[in-house]
């Protein structure tokens, strides 16, 4: 008698026959990248990545952000400490012991003096303390204008 594995190795080392063969052909997988594929692939890559630039451009800024509002925090109480300089060194008392020591009185009643004469020309003040030009008109004024006056109308 045969070994039956002897006849199953013979099996295994006989070629298929022809109809066996062209069934179990498998094409070769084509190497070839055309431009949608490469355009697929770029397109999934990008899309992987936006959420991590996102996130780390969040993450950026929530730092520039702490950064800001720690050195805002600093400046408000550097303000809050001149305002109290500031206060301190205006209070009457200070400024009545200044005066003493300086060698200052308190003010008698005041002299006004009245100057008849007009000043240089041209002034040497800005002009938003100067009076405004006298109008000279023999017609007096309607009363709706002197109304319209105090309403701000474009030119």
């Amino acid at each position: 008698m045969q070994d039956p594995g002897a006849r199953l190795m013979a099996a295994i080392h006989l070629p298929l026959p022809r109809w066996h063969r062209r069934a179990l052909r498998i094409p070769a997988p084509s190497l070839r990248l055309n431009r949608w594929i490469l355009a697929a692939i770029a397109v999934v890559a990008l899309s992987a990545m936006l959420p991590v630039l996102q996130n780390s451009a969040a993450t950026s800024r929530g730092f520039q952000l702490q950064t800001f509002e720690a050195e805002k925090t600093k400046l408000n109480g550097q303000i809050r400490l001149l305002e109290a300089d500031v206060a301190q060194l205006s209070s009457l008392p200070r400024v009545q012991r200044r005066a003493s020591e300086l060698g200052l009185e308190p003010g008698f009643d005041p002299i006004y003096v009245t100057v008849g004469e007009a000043g240089p020309v041209p002034a040497k003040i800005p002009a938003e303390y100067l009076p405004g030009p006298a109008r000279k008109t023999d017609v007096p004024e309607p009363w709706w204008r002197s109304l319209l006056s105090w309403v701000a109308l474009p030119d």
